[in-house]
């Protein structure tokens, strides 16, 4: 964690504030309009107040959402009294805000202290002529961010953004205006701490340290940004380090500048920062102080990790390789991108922000994608990442617009940047910057040039602001212009040959199975959609059944023609399921089978560096791209990542890209073993062609063994490929398995399931024992189902596994545990367990129906 100020000398101004409604539209409410206060809490935002307060229902629930839309178009004040009687003294008194959201004029006992236009920066002003002895009056007034933004939309003229809202014109987070999984709740309030901080002579406003790594020692170069008052001169500053273990392993001290010291650590025989999987975490500790004469004026500290990162790009036969080195080791990521967590910041408490760094974790991912339409991440979330081994892609705040180049928004970004480079760089999980998401895809292939006729569309941030503040404030960390790219702006950003690649036309129009179509470098999105949880849609879902044409339930799905293409994708495996259970279920089993089709071919793949599944999390309760819901839950899809995400990972493929229309591939099939560990992976493979009622008819047996950071590949002998309507592959290492299915689900016409459950107490857990009479197909256990069995909230329900294939005659134990690790209450009558809804798989419903398409080969979904 970062810290600077010695705690005496800052006097905390969180907590309770009064909120009063200022102007705003006529249909406000009467509560608001009344002008009576409401009682706030700092940090905090207006949404939030309201809903404590019981002034305003969850907007996430029904329809709602629309009865908070004037909410965005009002103004409002926080006001809060305080005692000031120089208990923290110094030569400057300074009002910090660390962020407010977002138009706001800041008074302090009646005097203007500042304005501000900017969520994404945070502010100091000297208030000292203005405090009072005595009782001080505080009051900040937000106005609308909403109409400030269409102001200047007037103002600028139309910039391309693919949803009617004013967003790219307020450095706001653009996802408070509607996004394909979010709602359109546009914030206002004092969404970060605020603070009086006193200090004198100097302040230690940065501490950005840089590490190289020489053989066997690491330098560490400290840059200290500084802070000076009146004449204070002879200002010395000391760096100390010290190991994970709490010894001192090195110490500077150097004359300080105008502005900044430079000090320069030597730390022999380094223990390095490694991303999960590949090593330790250890993080040392960085202590600097300032003053004169031994007399310590500031102080600040620090934890860090000691490693390096580049970007290789390496011609080959394709066009450039794009790859993460970390301490001169290719690291294969293996991730998610990352979206607010909430649409209110303040809800998203350490606790909750520690679940779902976990969730990733544990679903085998080692990076994050901070995507560019939310904000600038936490100290909280950048050290659990720090702790965890989590590799961080930080993109700033751009995203899939065209932004205005005038001299004001480039001040805004330029102070935005630095400061955010300033607090984020000392985190070693921080790998890469990204200018922005899609905005030079926008120029090439959505029509952008059109409406812009010949005005800059923000190519100036990508390519000069922000690689100059990086160059300035964090040399050695890689920076990428945008994502996608390739290199260049005088290349189509999305070609698949070069640089991270976004891959959507699947999702947007074709079958999962032509995911295998390409091999790119790296993947820094692709994503299929599905419903959440069935308790939490049921949760705000409040009339109707879940399906599809439940007005509720599309006000709930964002994503354009998402409805449309959730029955796309139904279609060539399942028909179309008419009850609310099968639609359900099936459209996260095409969710789960497309992103592990996609994760394991592009795994597979040598020139492939990574793949960045869009998204891990929700913000709200809605159908979506996530892994995890809005309430927390995994998702099927979860699991089948977390296999396919897997160090050691076994995949049937197609020999080669393309050719998706030929179930086998153009050249048959193979078996490839992925290893990302640190040795060698070895594994003695079973592959046995099956008739649908177990029976064994062909089989193969076989030695992979694969290099760290490797594969291992070999062809499939024709006799087992040769394709069947009623046969399908299995393939089993060691544990791992996976399976390839000739034809889609709705071609098999399989006899229904046959199988027996058992349910069971067992120290505190709910155990779920299956045995399968026959073929089990994406076998789950829904542990949110049984929330009224267990009187557990369901969010607080979680199982072990999911997506399981069975073969006949074989066996699997689900548990059923809580979240927080207290022991279940289990009740004796456990029938509920034991079947549907609880337990699912492929078949237990009406029979399947439709028409496959020739192409839908639904290949491996490792189980």
């Amino acid at each position: 964690m970062n810290t600077f100020t010695p705690a005496p000398q800052a006097l905390d101004l969180g907590g309770s504030w009064n909120l009063t409604w200022t102007a705003g539209p006529v249909d406000a409410p009467s509560y608001a309009t009344s002008g009576a206060p409401i009682r706030a809490s700092v940090p905090g935002q207006v949404h939030t107040d309201l809903m404590a307060a019981g002034l305003l229902d969850d907007p996430d629930v029904g329809l709602r959402e629309a009865d908070q839309m004037w909410i965005g178009h009002s103004q409002w004040t926080y006001a809060r009294h305080f005692a000031w009687d120089g208990t923290i003294a110094g030569e400057r008194i300074e009002l910090v805000a660390e962020g407010l959201d977002t138009f706001a004029t800041v008074t302090l006992n009646g005097h203007e202290v500042a304005m501000t236009a900017d969520q994404h920066i945070g502010y100091r002003w000297d208030v000292a002529h203005l405090l009072l002895p005595g009782e001080n009056l505080l009051e900040i007034r937000f106005g609308s961010a909403w109409d400030a933004a269409h102001e200047c939309e007037v103002q600028v003229g139309e910039l391309p953004r693919p949803y009617d809202e004013p967003y790219p014109f307020v450095r706001k987070s653009a996802c408070n205006f509607g996004w394909d999984w979010g709602p359109h709740y546009v914030t206002a309030g004092i969404w970060q701490p605020i603070r009086l901080e006193a200090w004198s002579g100097v302040r230690i406003d940065s501490i950005r340290p840089d590490v190289t790594l020489d053989g066997g020692s690491a330098r560490v170069g400290i840059t200290v940004g500084l802070d000076r008052q009146g004449t204070t001169s002879d200002v010395s500053v000391t760096a100390v380090l010290t190991a994970p273990d709490g010894s001192e392993v090195a110490r500077s001290s150097v004359a300080a500048g105008a502005d900044r010291a430079v000090l320069a650590l030597e730390v022999a025989d380094p223990a390095l920062w490694w991303p999960t999987g590949l090593g330790d975490q250890p993080l040392y500790g960085l202590s600097v102080t300032a003053g004169t004469e031994g007399h310590v004026l500031a102080e600040g500290t620090r934890r860090i990790g000691l490693r390096t990162v580049v970007v290789e790009e390496e011609p080959d036969a394709v066009g450039t390789t794009w790859a993460l080195v970390v301490n001169g080791r290719r690291v294969r990521v293996r991730g998610y991108n990352w979206i607010p967590d909430d649409p209110f910041i303040a809800e998203v408490t350490e606790e909750r922000l520690g679940r779902r760094l976990d969730q990733a974790v544990d679903g085998g991912a080692n990076l994050l994608r901070i995507w560019g339409g939310g904000y600038f991440s936490t100290e909280e979330f950048m050290a659990g990442c720090d702790e965890r081994g989590l590799m961080v892609w930080h993109d700033f705040l751009f995203a899939c617009a065209a932004y205005d180049e005038s001299d004001a928004m480039i001040e805004a970004v330029t102070t935005e940047a630095e400061q955010a480079v300033a607090r984020l760089s000392a985190h070693p999980s921080l790998v890469i910057w990204c200018g922005g998401n899609e905005c030079v895809w926008g120029m090439y292939d959505w029509g952008w040039p059109e409406i812009l006729q010949g005005r800059p569309y923000g190519a100036a941030f990508y390519t000069e602001v922000l690689p100059g503040v990086i160059g300035r404030l964090d040399p050695s960390r890689p920076y990428v212009p945008n994502s996608p790219w390739a290199g260049s702006m005088e290349k189509h950003p999305n070609s698949r040959d070069e640089g991270p690649v976004h891959i959507w036309e699947v999702w947007n129009t074709v079958d999962f199975v032509h995911y295998r179509d390409v091999d790119p470098p790296f993947v820094s999105e692709m994503g299929w959609c599905a419903p959440p949880a069935w308790s939490t849609l049921r949760r705000v879902v409040t009339e109707g059944d879940l399906v599809p044409d439940n007005p509720q339930v599309a006000h709930h799905m964002r994503a354009a023609d998402g409805m449309e293409k959730l029955a796309r994708g139904l279609e060539p495996y399942f028909g179309a399921p008419e009850a609310a259970e099968d639609w359900h279920y099936l459209t996260q089993m095409v969710q789960a089978r497309s992103q592990a089709v996609g994760a394991e071919w592009l795994r597979t793949r040598e020139r492939c560096a990574g793949v960045v599944i869009w998204q891990l999390n929700d913000c709200w309760p809605v159908l979506s791209w996530s892994a995890v819901d809005g309430d927390g839950i995994e998702k099927p899809v979860w699991y089948a990542l977390r296999r396919s995400f897997a160090e050691r990972m076994l995949a049937i493929v197609p020999v080669t890209a393309g050719g998706t229309d030929d179930p086998t591939g153009p050249d048959g099939l193979e078996i490839v073993l992925v290893n990302d560990g640190l040795d060698a992976a070895s594994a003695d493979v079973v592959v046995r062609r099956l008739t649908l009622d177990g029976a064994e008819v062909g089989r193969a047996e076989l030695t992979l063994t694969a290099a760290p950071d490797g594969t291992a590949r070999t062809a499939l002998p024709a006799a087992l490929t040769e394709a069947s309507d009623r046969e399908f592959l299995v393939a089993d290492a060691d544990g791992l398995r996976s399976t390839w299915f000739f034809v889609p689900d709705a071609a098999l016409a399989p006899s229904g399931p046959s199988f027996t459950a058992r349910a069971s107490a067992d120290g505190g857990f709910l155990r779920i024992t299956v045995e399968a009479g026959s073929l089990l197909r994406d076998l789950c256990v829904f542990a949110d189902r049984l929330a009224d069995l267990l009187d557990v909230p369901a969010p607080d329900l979680t199982v072990d596994d999911m997506m399981v294939t069975l073969l006949p005659g074989e066996t699997v134990t689900f548990t059923v545990s809580r979240r927080d690790g207290a022991p279940l209450s289990v009740p004796a009558d456990l029938s509920v367990a034991e079947r549907s809804p609880v337990i699912r798989c492929i078949g237990d419903s009406a029979a399947l129906a439709g028409t496959p398409r020739p192409d839908a080969a639904e290949g491996t979904v490792a189980s």
